[in-house]
């Protein structure tokens, strides 16, 4: 027999909670008020934005809200959401292949969705082609290599392939300097 329901029935608002795509563990003693809430990173999506950098954040607070604890992926896995601005809270909404039952599981989306290949590939090819500015001294060209490397912490490139890279790019000067320092010769 077809389950016969008046067009109003169908259009009815659905007052039932919508379970989402995040099954919240329980966690013992875990306690959310507005002080908490008030103290977690909020990603908003923009372009200027890394998600590996709010993944951390989240990690250092909650590691310092609650200190490390069997149950701090559970914990991430249940504030996460309110981590996300309104564009990315509407992706997790809409997210396929849930319902997501750990950390790593949304992480691994997150990351997917906002850290794209073509930006690991855009930001590794920064790092193997990075020059010292005209203009720019020694402690000026490590800062920024540095930034740029924590800034694609999937680079992939071993620790000798990151410094030749630095060595490489340095000025003619500094690198003489450099290696004068170190007992060689000028």
């Amino acid at each position: 027999m077809v389950d016969e329901k008046t067009l109003g029935e169908l259009l009815a608002h659905n007052l039932q909670r919508n379970p989402g795509n995040i099954v919240i563990p329980t966690v013992p003693n875990l306690k959310l008020n507005p002080s908490i809430l008030g103290v977690l990173p909020i990603f908003e999506g923009h372009r200027n934005e890394n998600p590996y950098t709010h993944l951390g954040e989240l990690d250092r607070k909650c590691t310092a809200l609650f200190g490390k604890t069997n149950d701090l992926d559970n914990i991430k896995l249940t504030l996460f959401s309110h981590t996300l601005g309104d564009a990315p809270r509407d992706w997790l909404k809409h997210l396929q292949g849930g319902p997501f039952r750990t950390f790593e599981e949304v992480a691994k989306r997150f990351l997917k969705r906002y850290y794209p290949e073509t930006l690991t590939i855009k930001l590794r090819s920064e790092i193997t082609g990075i020059q010292q500015e005209s203009g720019e001294n020694l402690q000026e060209y490590y800062e920024r290599f540095t930034r740029l490397c924590a800034s694609c912490p999937n680079h992939n490139l071993t620790e000798t392939s990151i410094l030749d890279q630095f060595l490489q790019g340095m000025n003619d000067l500094d690198a003489r300097l450099l290696q004068c320092s170190e007992g060689g010769v000028l």
